[in-house]
């Protein structure tokens, strides 16, 4: 194509976008370089624009500087640079630019930064908005820093990534001395070339109190540095390690996750509950938690959605200090029937009300451990959505004394089609209950019908039939028949 028709081809798509007016404009790939840039900037109007992205467009410090200075984009919120051939005057114009107050993130992946260019963003005085700062694949590092940006962090900075620069352990030094991470919550610095030294300065720093989320996975870090990580009085809110890489023995792998439980229960107990849900948590991290004495007096422990089997679990169940835990929540995780027998056979978990089981990999034989378990007979809630219990994991539900005190049953998603759900509302043993929810299976009328003459529906105040087999004339069934109404919630 003639650059001509090339450049006509630049404006005509370019139009095109900003007639539309939409909050986004992509220009990734364009490759309009820092000509491209003051064309944009002079001759079109950006205020509508919130996010822009320029990524692979040959732009330099130059068109930075342009664009920087450019009066119509006061309402960009999101800036995306990403492998251009941008250095440090290019970040530096950014960080003193007066015309991007509502600025909350930076993306300068794969340009030539170095230090002090990444300074002055991370310091600017102007970027008062500015929550995220992506510096990767930069040259961070590449030279001792010689110019320190003046003034304290006084932006919402608050996420900073240095992965695959070139720091070592005098440039940490550098930074933590100017007290760029003082306000930070996360920060990666993986793939440097960082060793004990460098994660000594990160313990001992207390610009890092803040740290939620600390990346140093590819370094050369090994258990020396590990232990002071560990150690460190000033990463009491760091819940997400990630080390992955380095030359760490077991000495510093058990210190590590030490410090991790401890820091987890700290910050996410409140009063007699612990919340740890999503915390990719594994089954080492179990053993550690486990291990943890202020686990002592915890009433209500969830785990939903974490990467634990059932050797985790039986680190729970083992643990001396669960002896007062009511309600488990195991949800989303790989328990299966061997974690439950672990469970049902555990004297620590005799104080247990409510178990959440859901997609956990429970079939029949799990059901039998808890029906058969001397401990497990105070359960008042039991959750067994998404699994694959059969008819004979509901005729034990059905039949086992342990689920005599049970008041909520949840059986959505497992498959239950008339037999199954007929056990359960025919049951003799399950007087008790109050709430059942059987969403999403294959029950048809003859269920209802089964329902309508059973002993259980005059206590029953919830019912939740969404999603199953049943017809029009079946609904209305539902609805007008006075057996119904004594239901507070029905939902079909």
């Amino acid at each position: 194509m003639r650059p001509e028709n090339k450049d006509l081809n630049f404006i005509q798509t370019l139009n095109k976008k900003l007639t539309r007016k939409d909050p986004v404009l992509d220009l990734a790939y364009d490759r309009m370089g820092d000509a491209g840039i003051v064309f944009l900037c002079r001759n079109k109007d950006l205020s509508h624009v919130q996010k822009l992205d320029l990524s692979w467009n040959e732009i330099t410090d130059e068109g930075l500087g342009v664009l920087a200075g450019s009066g119509s984009l006061a309402g960009l919120k999101h800036l995306i640079l990403n492998a251009n051939q941008i250095g440090d005057e290019g970040a530096k114009s950014l960080a003193v630019s007066k015309n991007l107050p509502n600025l909350e993130s930076i993306e300068l992946a794969h340009n030539q930064v170095s230090d002090f260019g990444a300074l002055s963003l991370v310091k600017s005085q102007s970027l008062l908005n500015l929550g995220f700062v992506d510096l990767e694949m930069n040259k961070v590092g590449q030279q001792k820093l010689t110019r320190f940006p003046d003034g304290a962090v006084v932006s919402k900075l608050r996420i900073l990534n240095l992965r695959r620069n070139l720091l070592a352990d005098e440039n940490i030094a550098d930074w933590a001395q100017t007290g760029a991470f003082e306000k930070l919550v996360h920060l990666n610095l993986g793939w440097n070339q960082l060793t004990n030294q460098g994660a000594r300065i990160l313990a001992h720093s207390p610009t890092l109190n803040r740290l939620e989320t600390l990346v140093l996975d590819s370094n050369h870090i090994g258990d020396p540095g590990a232990l002071d990580i560990a150690g460190s009085k000033h990463l009491n809110n760091l819940v997400q390690l990630y080390m992955q890489d380095n030359n760490i023995g077991r000495a510093g792998e058990t210190a590590l996750l030490a410090m991790r439980s401890r820091n987890l229960v700290e910050k996410k107990r409140v009063d007699d509950k612990l919340n740890l849900n999503e915390q990719r948590l594994g089954n080492k991290d179990l053993v550690s938690l486990a291990q943890y004495e202020k686990l002592d007096g915890i009433v209500s422990l969830t785990l939903r959605n974490n990467h634990f089997d059932y050797h985790g679990v039986q680190e729970l169940a083992n643990s001396p200090y669960l002896k007062n835990l009511k309600s488990l929540n195991l949800m989303s995780n790989a328990v299966g029937d061997k974690g439950l027998v672990l469970l049902a056979e555990s004297p620590n978990l005799s104080q247990l009300e409510s178990l959440n089981l859901e997609n956990t990999g429970v079939t029949a034989l799990g059901i039998l451990a808890l029906s058969q378990s001397p401990h497990l007979n105070k359960l008042k809630e039991l959750n067994l959505n998404s699994n694959d219990l059969g008819e004979k994991g509901f005729r034990i539900l059905a039949d086992s004394g342990n689920f005599k005190n049970l008041t909520k049953l949840r059986t959505s998603g497992v498959s239950v089609g008339d037999t199954e759900f007929q056990a359960i509302v025919q049951s003799d043993t399950l007087s008790q209950l109050e709430e059942l929810e059987a969403m999403g299976n294959v029950i048809t009328r003859e269920s209802l019908d089964s329902l309508a003459d059973s002993a259980i529906l005059p206590q029953l105040k919830k019912l939740d039939l969404r999603r199953n087999k049943l017809k029009d004339v079946d609904l209305i069934f539902l609805a007008d028949s006075p057996k119904f109404h004594n239901l507070e919630a029905l939902r079909f």
